[in-house]
């Protein structure tokens, strides 16, 4: 691994594109999550090529300080119900003279499908792009919640074109929703834009030095951060000091908290940290104990730096995000002593001579596949 990490097309600003694009994006704020920032970075590189940009927020929450340069922005926030935002989606069509539309995030997919269909043939091209895997989280959801993904499998097929966050998530598209393969394309996140030109950890592999779980993510349901603890509490049993260092807060914060008091388990908590990849000890493994995953950005972060990485196999997602036995490791289960495992096979690895694999992640990669994947949306015109 070199000393300092520069990643092809994070740096410099792209060459500008050929035929450039009035492109509007729709999403639920500018900041706040995974979706948020790649949205984001897309504009940014998209508008640095020479399109014209504009971003469609339909939530009221005032994110306006995080809007990419050369990004023009309209907010829905005075808009209520979904009919009402969908209807000024449509009428933004015509205003921003867009010549083709994307979204990102269920919520924002089926405002800009609910806008397109009532703009009939003068909609421009659609393109909506999943973050999720929705099936794995069905059984424990509320009623809101199945009735939009009942709503979603009946309208994301009339999309001109979908763009999944991985391959897990693109055969749920195929299988679960009716997304035709031809119009389906998996777009690499533009995962190391935060951390490239970053210089590694200087980790010490091997657990002489006992282990520093990092826990990256929000302390919700979905990410089962309790599972930390109790792999940390294994780990200890098994005569290897641990901890567990969290960022990202969140509503289960208190439960974490007694889980760490009653297993006997340091635990530090420090809040959402923006740059939290610079805060690893030289024992860190990171672990994303999540029972579902789009992807992982965070998995690729921990990479980009040196920092080996687990996760639960049945998570799925994160099979995109992780190469076993190189950057990290696969726990068989989400059982405590199978995560204890994978996090001791983490912990030997030097993870090194992954740049053309960290290559994939990087923003220039990413924004020119979403870039072919718009130019070849206007190019063959949809038999909508």
């Amino acid at each position: 691994m070199t000393d300092a990490r520069t990643l092809p097309g994070e740096i410099d600003a792209p060459a500008s594109a050929p035929s450039p694009l009035s492109i509007v994006f729709v999403v639920l704020s500018l900041h706040g999550g995974g979706a948020e920032f790649v949205a984001r970075a897309w504009m940014e590189w998209l508008a640095a090529r020479g399109h014209r940009v504009t971003v469609v927020t339909t939530s009221g929450k005032d994110t306006d300080r995080y809007l990419p340069e050369g990004v023009a922005a309209h907010s829905l926030g005075a808009a209520r119900g979904h009919l009402a935002k969908a209807r000024a989606v449509r009428d933004l069509f015509a205003t921003t003279d867009a010549d083709v539309v994307v979204s990102l995030q269920a919520h924002a997919n089926l405002i800009l499908l609910t806008a397109a269909l009532l703009a009939g043939r003068r909609a421009p091209r659609v393109v909506i792009s999943e973050r999720n895997l929705v099936s794995l989280g069905l059984a424990h959801a509320d009623l809101a919640h199945r009735a939009k993904i009942w709503v979603a499998k009946r309208l994301y097929r009339r999309a001109d074109h979908v763009i999944a966050i991985s391959h897990p998530v693109a055969g749920e598209l195929v299988a679960g929703f009716g997304v035709r393969g031809d119009r389906l394309t998996v777009v690499p996140n533009p995962a190391t834009a935060k951390v490239a030109g970053r210089a590694p950890v200087p980790r010490v592999p091997g657990l002489d030095a006992g282990v520093q779980i990092v826990l990256p993510c929000r302390l919700v349901t979905q990410k089962r951060p309790t599972l930390a603890i109790a792999t940390a509490a294994e780990l200890c049993r098994r005569g290897i000091p641990t901890e567990v260092v969290s960022f990202g807060g969140g509503p289960l914060l208190d439960a974490m908290t007694v889980a760490a008091r009653d297993a006997g388990v340091a635990f530090t908590d420090r809040g959402w940290v923006e740059d939290w990849f610079e805060h690893f000890g030289p024992n860190a493994v990171v672990l994303l104990p999540s029972s579902r995953e789009g992807f992982g950005n965070v998995l690729v972060e921990a990479a980009a730096v040196g920092v080996p990485s687990v996760a639960v196999s049945g998570a799925l997602g994160v099979a995109d995000a992780i190469v076993p036995g190189i950057t990290g490791e696969l726990a068989l289960t989400d059982e405590p002593a199978d995560l204890a495992d994978a996090v001791t096979r983490a912990s030997e690895l030097t993870v090194a001579g992954i740049d053309a694999w960290l290559t994939r992640f990087s923003l220039d990669a990413s924004g020119r596949d979403l870039e072919r994947v718009l130019n070849l949306v206007m190019a063959k015109g949809a038999d909508r």
